[in-house]
């Protein structure tokens, strides 16, 4: 959807990643497929609202629409930029309860994806981490990128190295490795490039993949509809929006 730039140091770099993002909201419709190790596959929708607020929060709220057994389980991020911290609470309507992700949850699963809400945060805040720097630029199959690393993220951390590879001519992140403290390449997050389409002067990847090597397993991210600042609703992003299940 969009990543936070407000703490990326090299001008240069900032410059790019500032073109991939809408001015103040957007909003998308995904079909996900989830496939597992022994090729089963579940299919799933969401829509996804992002909006960009002018003292560089953010917020984000994503929201299951099939199948119909989990239409309304949601998730709402909001990202504080003051306090440099990202949260997240869940509504599920089965239990009609929201909760905060935190403790031994932050590790898990979002929404049935290979994305686990540590992840999220590595992506979504590439500069959020103590330790970020640009490294030499590079071609990724042909084509130039700008390279970016962060080290040692956290203590806790699944991973001891972020690498991302941010397209030169699309100004996005069109891979991203996840490397595990023994060195392997734990996870990966690729962009299929010929899914790239300019959507009201904006590149908008509508084909992601995100796959973990672990387990064998990966997740197909695919655009169906996507609307570039929108007139997003009053209290969109908000608990009570949470609690109300898409109804």
């Amino acid at each position: 959807m969009a990543f936070d730039t407000s703490r990326i140091e090299d001008p240069e770099v900032r410059r790019c990643a500032e073109l991939a993002l809408p001015a103040e909201t957007a909003s998308q419709i995904q079909k996900i497929e989830v496939i597992g190790a022994n090729g089963f596959s579940r299919t799933s929708r969401r829509e996804i609202y992002w909006q960009r607020l002018p003292n560089k929060d953010s917020r984000i709220l994503v929201r299951v629409m099939e199948p119909v057994e989990d239409k309304g389980v949601s998730v709402l991020i909001n990202d504080d930029a003051e306090s440099n911290v990202v949260s997240f609470m869940t509504y599920s309507p089965k239990i009609q309860r929201t909760r905060r992700v935190s403790g031994q949850s932050f590790f898990g699963s979002i929404l049935g994806t290979d994305f686990t809400y540590e992840d999220f945060s590595y992506f979504y805040r590439i500069d959020e981490r103590e330790e970020v720097a640009r490294k030499n630029d590079a071609a990724l199959d042909g084509h130039d990128v700008y390279v970016l690393e962060t080290v040692k993220p956290d203590d806790n951390s699944h991973y001891s190295l972020i690498r991302f590879f941010i397209d030169k001519g699309f100004c996005l992140p069109v891979q991203t490795d996840f490397v595990a403290p023994n060195g392997d390449l734990r996870k990966q997050l690729l962009v299929e490039r010929s899914s790239i389409q300019m959507v009201d002067q904006h590149w908008v990847p509508f084909r992601t993949t995100m796959s973990d090597l672990k387990h064998d397993t990966h997740t197909v991210f695919e655009v169906e509809e996507v609307r570039i600042d929108p007139e997003l609703r009053e209290g969109l992003f908000s608990n009570a929006e949470l609690r109300r299940g898409g109804l």
